[in-house]
């Protein structure tokens, strides 16, 4: 008599999982736990992606505005998941759906190591939206940059980092895409030093007309075709306003291109060389300061960082009011970061040799010192020698 095929422990009665469908009483592989099993109060069965079965809500990793990020672990393939869910109030409102899945699908078009990978899209047991993603875990760089003595500490490390996000996001406006949101929070550190730019809701897809000639651009709902959701129309203010370009802040939506996301990738660099972003003060002033593009205080912090001037002027260019003046995209500025990195250990290499050679002329005058003394001491001894005889 053939054996009943098992059932995933979490899974509905009758319900069987791909893995038995497929292998039958084949071993699940566990490899060594890479996060800690925790378990709701109460059941959440109806977050459980609609069909997966083997899905089983763990826990929850972060709550915001428009939704949470659920913890759950995949007992198919052994592995935890992030899955990102709207909340129930939301998931009726079609411009919040439609938000939502271009997230997801400019998520899932973003194969580079520097986003986090999406996984699938569907609908929950309660028929939420929801997409799956990797689970990393680790620290953001806003807890990275507040953990600092001062804003020379860990400066080099935090420069790495920083050149990992703006190839990331050269890589993005290859393919058309501006994040719109660039700020310390979205931006992840794992454990093994992976860096990788999260939250990319209110990121946009340019027309191709504005993407550069031959360049492949993301594929979303609005791309074919789907009506412009309202909080992308003109006058709309979307960011976080101490990272945000001039335009962004007066909600010249039409205006946004790759340039927005230049401004804020200067407005990381500005708090990693000083401390602060480039708009300081209770959220009034700082909105008005973004508005106007005032960004004469953060000039004048940037000159005092005693920071090389190659960095600083970098800083300072990205931080300016005409966009046009800014780097043209964020491949510009991965170069230059790059280059100025690529000089610093070009010089660290000299410095090591220079203290290497001074090292062996020391050594040197050493060793031909003691000969001589070794040769006088030969020689005292001679003397004495024939004196005696």
């Amino acid at each position: 008599m053939a054996q009943e095929p098992r059932k995933t422990p979490g899974m509905p009665s009758g319900v069987l999982s791909a893995i038995d469908v497929l292998a039958g009483e084949a071993p699940r592989l566990e490899l060594r736990p890479e996060f800690e099993t925790t378990s709701f109060p109460r059941t959440k069965e109806e977050l459980v992606p609609r069909g997966r079965g083997s899905y089983r809500i763990v826990g929850e990793v972060a709550r915001g505005g428009m939704g949470a990020v659920m913890r759950a672990f995949d007992s198919d393939l052994g592995r935890h998941v992030a899955i990102k869910v709207l909340h129930p109030e939301l998931a009726r409102n079609p411009e919040t759906v439609q938000r939502f899945v271009e997230e997801a699908q400019i998520g899932g078009q973003l194969q580079h190591p520097g986003v986090v990978p999406v996984y699938e899209l569907g609908l929950t047991n309660d028929e939420r939206p929801f997409f799956s993603m990797k689970l990393v875990k680790g620290q953001t760089l806003a807890a990275l940059l507040k953990s600092r003595k001062s804003p020379e500490d860990q400066r080099r490390r935090l420069l790495d980092i920083f050149e990992d996000l703006c190839l990331t996001m050269a890589y993005a406006h290859s393919r058309g895409v501006i994040h719109r949101d660039l700020n310390p929070t979205n931006v992840l550190i794992g454990n093994f030093g992976e860096v990788q730019i999260v939250d990319w809701g209110l990121a946009k897809v340019l027309p191709r007309a504005e993407v550069g000639e031959g360049a492949t651009t993301i594929q979303t709902l609005r791309s074919g075709g789907a009506a412009q959701h309202p909080s992308s129309q003109a006058g709309s203010l979307m960011g976080t306003i101490a990272y945000l370009s001039p335009e962004q802040a007066r909600g010249q939506v039409e205006s946004v291109d790759e340039h927005a996301d230049v401004f804020s990738l200067g407005a990381i660099l500005c708090e990693i060389l000083t401390g602060s972003p480039p708009y300081t003060g209770d959220a009034e002033s700082v909105l008005m300061a973004a508005a106007s593009g005032d960004v004469v205080a953060a000039h004048a912090r940037l000159a005092a960082t005693g920071a090389e001037t190659e960095i600083v002027d970098l800083a300072r260019e990205c931080l300016t009011k005409d966009l046009e003046a800014r780097p043209r995209d964020a491949q510009v500025v991965a170069q230059r970061v790059s280059a100025f990195l690529a000089s610093l250990e070009e010089l660290a290499r000299h410095a090591q040799h220079d203290i290497d050679a001074a090292h062996a002329l020391v050594a040197r005058a050493a060793l031909t010192r003691n000969i001589a003394i070794a040769v006088a001491g030969v020689c005292a001894a001679a003397a004495a020698y024939f004196a005696l005889r």
